[in-house]
């Protein structure tokens, strides 16, 4: 699983009914990482979209990211400069943003 190694996760609210939640500094860990987010503690209970980008160790073994969700589990995967699953994740963060209901 990812780890927020950043505590300045960030939410903003917008009129209406969206928020945005920033997660920057998830420690990568696998080739497959997954977070899971809450109603109670990060106050979405429907994700709109996922935005994710290496931020730091990004390498031959780990250059590029991609993700999916299903309900509000967020799964992130880790690719390498050849386009194949990464196999190093030696200081490899991601910075996540989400837009959710």
């Amino acid at each position: 699983m990812a780890e927020i190694t950043n505590p300045g996760t960030n939410a903003t609210e917008f009129a209406g009914e969206f928020k945005l939640l920033s997660l920057p500094g998830l420690a990568l860990t696998a080739a497959t990482d997954t977070i899971t987010l809450t109603a109670a503690a990060n106050g979405i209970t429907t994700i709109q979209n996922v935005v994710v980008c290496p931020a730091a160790g990004v390498d031959a073994a780990y250059s590029d990211t991609s993700v999916t969700w299903s309900g509000l589990v967020i799964t992130i995967s880790s690719w390498d400069e050849a386009g194949t699953v990464a196999t190093d994740w030696t200081g490899a963060t991601c910075n996540v943003i989400i837009i959710g209901s």
